[in-house]
């Protein structure tokens, strides 16, 4: 398989189909990600409810008009409609809110509540840039990544992602990590792809983690630590990331670096799949057909695949 970045629009963040196996760098699908709720609360409780919330935004109060077109785009306590989003996102935008711009560009770029427009996104969205926006930075540079209404060009993709990154915007960080690891933009330098994995993975970025672990497993670009790349990895596992799960489901099938356990393994491969791993699928499919494991066995690793799903 060949390596990719995380690619597409930053802002509102779409859940990205990741098919990385062990060796190869993580790889994302082409469409722009979703923007998480924020902190999964409902965003108008700051203001105290959504009457107080919307009165705040006629009187002009951009945060209160970006918020209350969060909830517009969420359905968070109202019926979810594109189209009023981008009206309250514009009064914000309208006031130099930098999420706001970021945003319409997102809903330009996507077709939501407006027709799909590449040139006002890119409009919207460099606009945001040049205000300090790193998400809008971030999407600059996947527009380019990926050809979204300008040519493509890896070396303006990487120049927009490393502006990102030094703002601190994780998703960028991975990228720009990604594109020293494979070459593409950039001269290939592994010891700067390790430097940004890190720093990715220092806020907590699973996919950073899973291949800062991926590089300590195989001393590439740094020694080589086996027990380290393992931890990154069961992090990223633990989090959610489907191919850490399978990474992990292989390494107690294989008993790399740690004894053979099948009820871990099955466990792990469990909750892969459940996120549409493909290879985890054929795992149990071979464990099941092999009858690797007995009712006592497949009870503890159904047990422990509902442990392992919960936050640690």
């Amino acid at each position: 398989m060949g390596r990719a970045r995380y690619t597409g629009l930053a802002a509102a963040v779409l859940a990205l189909a990741l098919t990385v196996t062990a060796g190869t760098a993580l790889a994302g699908d082409t469409l722009p990600r979703e923007r998480p709720a924020q902190s999964d609360q409902n965003v108008a409780a700051e203001t105290g409810d959504l009457a107080a919330l919307r009165k705040a935004a006629e009187a002009g109060d951009a945060k209160a008009q970006l918020r209350l077109g969060d909830d517009y785009y969420y359905g968070n306590g109202v019926d979810q409609d594109f189209a009023v989003a981008f009206q309250w996102y514009s009064k914000a935008a309208a006031q130099g809110d930098v999420t706001a711009e970021t945003l319409l560009g997102v809903m330009y770029a996507k077709g939501l509540g407006v027709p799909k427009d590449y040139a006002k996104a890119m409009e919207w969205t460099r606009k945001a840039a040049d205000g300090g926006g790193v998400e809008a930075m971030y999407n600059i540079g996947a527009a380019y990544d990926n050809g979204l209404g300008v040519e493509r060009d890896l070396k303006t993709a990487f120049t927009w992602y490393k502006k990102s990154a030094e703002g601190g915007y994780e998703g960028a960080q991975f990228n720009v990590g990604n594109m020293y690891e494979t070459g593409e933009g950039v001269d290939k330098d592994i010891g700067q792809a390790v430097y940004w994995y890190q720093k990715a993975a220092d806020q907590g970025y699973p996919p950073a983690e899973f291949n800062l672990g991926r590089l300590y497993l195989h001393g590439e670009g740094v020694p080589a630590d086996p027990a380290r790349g393992r931890a990154l990895i069961e992090k990223a596992a633990h989090a959610g990331l489907a191919l850490a799960q399978l990474n992990m489901a292989e390494f107690a099938y294989n008993g790399d670096g740690q004894p053979v356990d099948k009820v871990a393994a099955y466990a792990w491969a469990l909750l892969a799949a459940d996120a549409g791993d493909p290879d985890a699928r054929d795992l149990l499919q071979k464990m099941d057909s092999g009858h690797e494991l007995d009712d006592d066995q497949m009870k503890k690793a159904s047990d422990l695949a509902d442990k392992l799903s919960q936050p640690e």
